[in-house]
Formats: structure tokens, C-alpha cells, sequence
């Protein structure tokens, strides 16, 4: 009989057992989502913060480093990735509003929804400015919390950014945090500066300094477990070390990132998973020293110390890179080409020793490791030669007049130097009757791209029928097609103003020219 009742509730466990079973399995197959997290972000950078205020050169392109980053690395997909550049109050709140109810339509298909804000631009004790106009801390705090998700990550880097974080009684961590159990629910602010400090921006790095190494982190320097991913705490501790060490070094002083975590459960942030880049280069453990690594276009992406005994993986678009190693005084380098797909291990073996000794502390900026790393596109001048036309009425006939120019470049933008201009046709008198030159200056604005523009100026002297002297001052605009590294067209307008009336220019010139230099 016992053992009768024993079969019974056997049987009785596993038609439930089954059922259940089966009812959880159909729960899972028409919500597959119930698992998943969905993640977005709202990257805004501002260059402009009103009138009173310097310009910020790099706000803008540290917003679009970033964004792109959470692409590559952060699980953002294309249309969850808000990037807003220069935006005023009304266009911010209304691409929010869009993105809000976007999400609260799609909420329920997901097991955890989280939200980034990055934020780089100008701010102040109570507001972040944007132009001529300011959103409060508390109300942008707001905004952050009124989106639709369970975890809130805010990263502001702008100046006085630490009073953000005030707000709730958040406070100056120490370098380094101890582990512990953070929940899948709640917020986390990250800030670039204490609530008194000013938040620093590089021309050495092109950047801020506090953007540049949370980058640099988050693309894999900063995985201290090694597992492949960084998470917020990590990112943290590595951008807080970097920034401070680099800014205590400036005129404006040391820069202590601020961050404050308020979340409940278990688990830690993700904010980026290495082996989702398109292309992955690893460092092997007996590499040491301080890396920078340059892309392309020679900017530095991705900068850090790397321990010995220590395998670092960094994620990073694919394409060609310049990845310098500074240890015990001595520079070394090493060229390398990263494919989509693919893994790149570098070690020891792989970098070419450089003829030149540093004898630089860890991590200084000399002027000569400036050259060699960080400004070699900036340090450079270039030498160019031109051959030109100027089309234009001379005597009330068309003139063409040829020349030659040369000059220095500097700084791949501003140019200074000499040029002289003939006659050579048989208007208004024999070739060469009518000639002037003189100094020559430029300034070219987004010089790599293919089409690009500069203005010009030529101020000089000239003279005409019967040696009459003149002066020249003729400012001017042109358009520049890069045929190649070395040779560029040019085609403009300038206007001729002169000190004499009797001199025979009656309208604006043509430009044509052929450039050949760096």
C-alpha cells in the first residue's frame, strides 16, 4: 500500500514537473525577450557655452568618439544611439520626448532596459549650458530618471560637473574601489571634475583629458579582470588614475573624477564587451611600459600602462595603426593592420627600437616624446611650390597673368609665403609690361578631407607701363581638391585693392593653381 502511494505521488510529480515545464517553455517561446537587456544612449556634446565663455575645440568630436564607441562596444544599436551636436534646450528636450516614447512602446519586451547619458560641454555651479542657455542640474537629473528604464548611467564631463553629483550626497571616491555586489536596478553618475575643479581639455590628445581615458578604458585598457568585458567600475578606477596623473601636471591643476553608484541586487554594469569589436589587438603579457597607439589619421585613440605579466585586448575599428611603447626611457614602435573579424597579437618581438634615447619619467610629456608620439601630424613644417593663373581685366582687355609661388606650412593649416605674377598675353600692352607679387598667406580649414577651402591673402607690390609702382593688398577665397598626398588643385576669387587708381585692374581675379608639397 505504501509503496502503492509512493507510485502515485511519483506519477502525480511528474505530469506537474511536465506541465510546468511545458507552460515555462511556452512563456519563453512568445517572450523570448523576457531575458535580454536593451540598452540606449544619448551622447550630446556642445562646444559653445554662451558668450562669456572660451569656445571648446573638442566637446563636439569627444561626443562622436563616444557615440561610436557604444556602437562598436556597447551593445547600442544604431537607432538607439541619440547623438546631438550643439543642440539648444528645445531640440534636446524634444529628441528626449521621441526617445522616450519610443522606449515605453517597446518596454515590455525586454528583461532589463538600460539607459547611457554622456554629456561634454561647458557647465557651471547649477547648470549644463548649451549656448546661451542652461538646463539645471535637477532638472536634467530629471529627465535621466523619467526615462523608461531600470538602470540610469549619467557621465558628464564639463567643468564643476561634481555638484551634479552633489545633489543626493554623492562623494569623492577613493582611486580605487572595493568590489562590491551592485544591482541590475538603480543609477550610477560619473563625473569628469569635483565640484570646484575645472575639467581640462588637450591639444596633445585632441580631446578632454577625462574622455580620452574613460576611451581608452573602455575599449579594453581598463579590463583589470581580464574576461573581455569592462565594466562601470572598472572604467572608473582606470579614468580616474589616468586623469589625475596626466592634469596634475597642468597649469590648471590636478582633475579628480567624481562617482557615485546607487544601485541594489547583484551583478555589476557592463558598459562595453571587447570581442564585440570589429577587430581585436591583443597585448601579450611581457610587453611593459606606456602605450600609445595612433590610427590613420595619426589621432591617438587608445593610450595606457601596461604592467608586465598582464594580457591586455583592446577593441578597435578596423584599419591601419601606430602603436608606440615608451619603457625605461627608450621609445620603441611597431605598424600594424587590423582586418574586421580578426584577432591581432602583438608582443615584444614586433616593435622596432628608435635611434633616439629618452631619458623620460613614467608617463611625462617631453617635448621630444611629443614628437614622437602624440604631435607628429602638429610638429611638422611643410614645405609647398606652386605654379598659378590669375585671370582677370587689365586696361579694360582680359589679362592672364603666370607665376610661381613657394611657402611653409604649419601645422598642416596656416601658410606663409612669397609669389609673383606676369602678364602674358598682349592685352593692354607686350607680355610682362604689368607684373606685381609678394607675400602670400593662407589658412585651410579640414585640410585631409578631399574638398576642402581656405581663405588667402597677398599683400605686396607691382608695377606697370613705364615702371609705375604700386601696392597690393588682395584677400581671397578657394576651393581645393586633394589629387593626392602631394598634389592639390586650387580654384578661387580674390579682389585686387590697390593705392593708385591709374593701376588697370577693373574687377575680381580668378584663381587657378597647382600645388605640389605636403
Amino acid at each position: 500500500m505504501k509503496r502503492m502511494k509512493k507510485n502515485i505521488f511519483l506519477w502525480i510529480f511528474i505530469v506537474v514537473f511536465s506541465i510546468g515545464s511545458h507552460l515555462y517553455a511556452g512563456e519563453i517561446t512568445q517572450n523570448p525577450g523576457k531575458n535580454l537587456i536593451k540598452r540606449y544612449a544619448v551622447v550630446v556634446g556642445a562646444n559653445d557655452g554662451g558668450k562669456d565663455r572660451v569656445r571648446l575645440r573638442y566637446a563636439v568630436s569627444d561626443a562622436k568618439a563616444m557615440s561610436q564607441v557604444f556602437k562598436e562596444l556597447g551593445g547600442v544599436m544604431e537607432d538607439d544611439n541619440l547623438l546631438l551636436l550643439n543642440p539648444n534646450v528645445r531640440t534636446f528636450y524634444a529628441e528626449i520626448g521621441k526617445l522616450q516614447t519610443r522606449m515605453e512602446k517597446t518596454r515590455s519586451e525586454y528583461g532589463r532596459v538600460e539607459i547611457i547619458f554622456y554629456y561634454s560641454g561647458h557647465s557651471d555651479e547649477k547648470s549644463i549650458l548649451l549656448g546661451e542657455e542652461k538646463i539645471s542640474y535637477g532638472d536634467f537629473r530629471q529627465t535621466i530618471n523619467s526615462m523608461p528604464a531600470d538602470v540610469h548611467i549619467a557621465i558628464l564631463d564639463s567643468c564643476l560637473s561634481g555638484a551634479f553629483v552633489r545633489l543626493k550626497g554623492g562623494k569623492k571616491k577613493k582611486p580605487f574601489l572595493i568590489d562590491e555586489a551592485y544591482d541590475m536596478k538603480g543609477y550610477a553618475f560619473m563625473t569628469s571634475s569635483s565640484a570646484t575643479e575645472a575639467s581640462q581639455e588637450s591639444d596633445l590628445l585632441e580631446g578632454s583629458f577625462f574622455t580620452h581615458y574613460l576611451i581608452s578604458g573602455i575599449r579594453g585598457a581598463a579590463d583589470l579582470s581580464q574576461d573581455g568585458r569592462v565594466t562601470l567600475n572598472e572604467a572608473y578606477q582606470f579614468t580616474f588614475n589616468e586623469t589625475l596623473a596626466e592634469t596634475t601636471k597642468t597649469m590648471s591643476g590636478p582633475q579628480h573624477p567624481y562617482y557615485d553608484i546607487e544601485m541594489s541586487g547583484t551583478g555589476d554594469v557592463v558598459i562595453t564587451d571587447i570581442r564585440k569589436g570589429s577587430a581585436i589587438l591583443v597585448l601579450e603579457p611581457e610587453i611593459s611600459g606606456r602605450i600609445f597607439i595612433h590610427d590613420q589619421k595619426n589621432s591617438l585613440v587608445v593610450e595606457l600602462t601596461k604592467p608586465v605579466g598582464r594580457k591586455i585586448e583592446l577593441g578597435l575599428e578596423e584599419g591601419e595603426y601606430r602603436v608606440i611603447n615608451l619603457l625605461e626611457g627608450q621609445v620603441f614602435e611597431s605598424k600594424i593592420k587590423l582586418q574586421s573579424g580578426s584577432e591581432f597579437i602583438i608582443s615584444a618581438e614586433d616593435f622596432s627600437k628608435f635611434d633616439k634615447k629618452y631619458t623620460t619619467p613614467r608617463g611625462a610629456r617631453s617635448i621630444q616624446i611629443q614628437k614622437e608620439t602624440l604631435l607628429k601630424k602638429k610638429s611638422k613644417l611643410l614645405i609647398y611650390g606652386e605654379l598659378g593663373s590669375k585671370t582677370t581685366s587689365i586696361n579694360s582687355a582680359t589679362g592672364l597673368l603666370l607665376g610661381p609661388g613657394a611657402g611653409l606650412t604649419f601645422g598642416q593649416t596656416f601658410s606663409v609665403g612669397i609669389a609673383k605674377y606676369s602678364k602674358s598675353n598682349h592685352a593692354g600692352g607686350d607680355p610682362g609690361d604689368f607684373n606685381y607679387g609678394g607675400f602670400t598667406f593662407a589658412y585651410a580649414f579640414n585640410r585631409e578631407k578631399k574638398f576642402h577651402w581656405r581663405i588667402t591673402a597677398l599683400v605686396g607690390s607691382g608695377d606697370t607701363i613705364g615702371s609705375q609702382v604700386f601696392y597690393i593688398f588682395e584677400p581671397g577665397a578657394e576651393i581645393i581638391l586633394n589629387l593626392s598626398s602631394i598634389v592639390r588643385i586650387q580654384a578661387g576669387i580674390s579682389i585686387p585693392i590697390v593705392d593708385s587708381k591709374s593701376v588697370g585692374f577693373s574687377g575680381p581675379i580668378i584663381n587657378v593653381a597647382f600645388q605640389f608639397g605636403k
